[in-house]
């Protein structure tokens, strides 16, 4: 397969081979548009309930491991949400496994508030007046909602009554107030 496939390319080639190519060195020249693809294709086939769970699971640590590639310019915020979005979705569908780095529950939350960058008093306090708001605290709000909504899916299952629930909790009441 060489590095002008396109998606069509990757959709006619099988997971075995996708994982070995994600994995090898020479992908770390694909475009970003090349790795959105194979992010693409391989949210698609997690989602598929035709086939087996287990295969299912690996289209969607396929789907983690392209987002690098797709968001080169390092961590981003859409990076974030997308990883949070892809475990969530595997937590939900096949359960929490804290053996699983795409499936581990407690990290996701972990990630998630550690990745929120503002107080939650401030955002409460902005979400009143974003309308008001520079253009880059409405994005930074928009980003805070969406990055807490890839959670709502798992909320039954962060149901511990710690703390850190109460938090998550309280934070998920605010994002529908924000823009």
């Amino acid at each position: 397969m060489s590095h002008g496939d396109d998606r069509d390319g990757l959709s006619r080639t099988s997971l075995e081979d996708l994982e070995r190519l994600a994995s090898a060195p020479e992908v770390e020249a694909w475009p970003p548009e090349q790795w959105n693809g194979l992010r693409d294709l391989a949210v698609g086939r997690m989602q598929r309930a035709d086939l087996p769970a287990a295969a299912r699971i690996r289209w969607g640590r396929l789907a983690l491991s392209a987002l690098p590639g797709t968001y080169p310019e390092g961590p981003s915020q859409r990076m974030l949400i997308g990883s949070a979005r892809v475990r969530a979705y595997l937590i939900g569908e096949f359960g929490p496994d804290g053996t699983d780095p795409a499936r581990d529950l407690p990290a996701l939350r972990a990630d998630v508030m550690r990745n929120l960058g503002m107080p939650r008093e401030t955002a409460a306090r902005l979400a009143g007046e974003w309308r008001g708001l520079p253009r880059e605290q409405v994005l930074r709000l928009r980003y805070v909602k969406n990055l807490l909504s890839a959670l709502r899916p798992v909320l039954p299952l962060l149901e511990d009554g710690g703390s850190s629930t109460e938090e998550l909790r309280a934070w998920l009441e605010l994002a529908p107030r924000l823009p």
